[in-house]
């Protein structure tokens, strides 16, 4: 028979089940309710689609998940395979690869050894002017030894060659030929076809950049379907979006705003760098600042130190040279300029500027962190020893523009990254190159054997004697490795890179 003392726990029993079963659908729910799509926010939108034709990280942010390149960095800058999946030297001069198998592009174009070939001899024509193309030059030919087999011929040894074939070597991000062939370069540039995990749908410029998963994707199908990228300048309202759950992904988050944003439905990653905060100065048009004095003043002008401070927080690393302080050969013993404002006055006046000058000062605003207030706060104490800028913010479009031209003037805040000296003061150092607005004939002597060395000893002497001229003759104010501060969405789970490059291959929602 039953009683009430045999129901009572079955009653209860059979409420612990309902409650189970509830909680179990919830936890569904909850799991079905993931997400469908990761958007992230930047400070620009995309200059083209063509990997080829930019040499800006918020366009290579959105390339990088519709192409791939021969190979990857891991979250310690080892570099691990993706399009190749192994590399060997046979001889000094030759880097051989051999490629994965059965991968297709988006529109089932076959990935093989000539698609390899044919995207490097594009970007490595000379007419063709990629902006980055100091990250291949060094590259001679590109020879198919078998479908699977490519192998690349350098005229001297090169020992960042695995630098030139990475993602961040924008050129080097394999494009599809038979689609270049049929459809023109300028259908690439607006509508890509890649090999990547996310697949083009739509670009509308200035407001989404609009990606869908590739189900076939080699790497296997990304977690997230969608990837949308949106271009928004103004910090506050990136925020304001983050917080709203508009964006799920947010670039350069003020150091003030990281206790706010870092718990409840947002936290913060917060990591160092490879990147460069640097202003570069024009020693080729006429101005002031062809004399080396007067670059020399202007680093005792500014104290960075405080700007670090004051806007920062103290976060990043300060540098004594333009190159990351864990780059290969940065000597710790280096030094920067001393704040010294009465030297700077002095060097000014032998120059033949005691009243001061007059010079243009060009950057992005929303472009990096803080950007504009670290050259509002330089303007100010270059001021104060009698240098007035002409400043000017400009879209990363026009910016694009100007650098295709050799535009830039004056005083320039460009931006750069690379662990090497010759990623960093080849492009930016050496005469003629695309991105340099110096000449020194003693320099480029050096760089060009530091470039061509393989013997580890001698490139650290040889970039030593490098750093020599380069800090007396001062064609650059060094700055700092800012910090990578991203906002995000509590539930997203996404590995930021020192290099800010965004990758979103292995992004996925708890």
């Amino acid at each position: 028979m039953l009683t009430r003392r045999t129901l009572m726990p079955m009653a209860a029993g059979t409420m612990a089940a309902a409650t189970m079963a509830a909680a179990t659908m919830v936890l569904s729910r909850a799991h079905a309710a993931a997400p469908a799509q990761v958007v992230v926010a930047q400070g620009a939108d995309a200059y083209t689609m063509d990997p080829g034709r930019h040499s800006v990280f918020p366009t290579a942010n959105v390339l990088f998940q519709i192409y791939d390149a021969l190979i990857t960095i891991d979250p310690a800058g080892g570099f691990r395979p993706a399009l190749a999946l192994a590399w060997s030297n046979p001889d000094p001069l030759t880097w051989r690869f051999r490629l994965r198998p059965n991968v297709r592009f988006h529109n089932g174009e076959p990935f093989d050894a000539h698609a390899v070939k044919a995207s490097f001899d594009r970007v490595l024509d000379p007419a063709f002017r990629a902006p980055y193309y100091s990250r291949i030059s060094a590259i001679g030919t590109v020879a198919v030894i078998d479908p699977l087999t490519v192998e690349f011929r350098t005229a001297k040894p090169y020992p960042t060659m695995l630098f030139s074939l990475y993602e961040a070597s924008f050129p080097a991000l394999i494009t599809p030929p038979a689609y270049l062939a049929q459809k023109g370069p300028d259908a690439l540039a607006a509508a890509p076809v890649g090999t990547g995990p996310y697949r083009f749908v739509e670009w509308r410029r200035d407001d989404r950049i609009v990606l869908e998963a590739n189900p076939d994707y080699w790497g296997g199908a990304p977690a997230i379907p969608s990837a949308v990228f949106r271009p928004i300048k103004e910090t506050r309202t990136r925020i304001a979006e983050l917080r709203s759950g508009g964006v799920q992904l947010a670039v350069d988050i003020p150091p003030e705003d990281i206790a706010g944003l870092d718990g409840g439905a947002t936290r913060i990653a917060n990591i160092a760098s490879d990147f460069l905060y640097f202003f570069a100065f024009d020693t080729l048009k006429p101005s002031p600042l062809t004399d080396r004095r007067v670059r020399q003043a202007i680093n005792h002008a500014v104290d960075v130190a405080a700007i670090q401070k004051a806007l920062l927080g103290g976060l990043g690393t300060r540098t004594a040279l333009a190159l990351p302080a864990n780059a290969f050969g940065y000597d710790p013993a280096w030094t920067p300029y001393p704040y010294d404002p009465a030297r700077a006055k002095a060097l000014l006046a032998e120059a033949g500027f005691a009243d001061g000058f007059t010079i243009p000062m060009i950057g992005r605003q929303g472009r990096y962190l803080k950007d504009r207030e670290i050259m509002e706060a330089t303007a100010g104490f270059l001021r104060r020893v009698g240098i007035r800028v002409q400043a000017q913010y400009l879209e990363a479009g026009v910016w694009e523009q100007l650098s295709e031209r050799k535009a830039r003037e004056g005083i320039m805040f460009p931006g750069w990254s690379g662990r090497d000296p010759d990623l960093v003061w080849f492009p930016l150092l050496r005469s003629g190159q695309y991105q340099s607005y110096y000449a020194n004939p003693a320099l480029d002597l050096l760089l060009d054997e530091g470039r061509a060395t393989l013997d580890p000893e001698r490139r650290r002497e040889i970039y030593r004697q490098a750093a020599a001229i380069i800090k007396e003759d001062a064609p650059h104010l060094p700055m700092l490795q800012p910090p990578l501060i991203y906002g995000m969405a509590s539930r997203l789970r996404w590995q930021p890179r020192t290099d800010s490059i965004i990758d979103l291959r292995g992004a996925r929602y708890a």
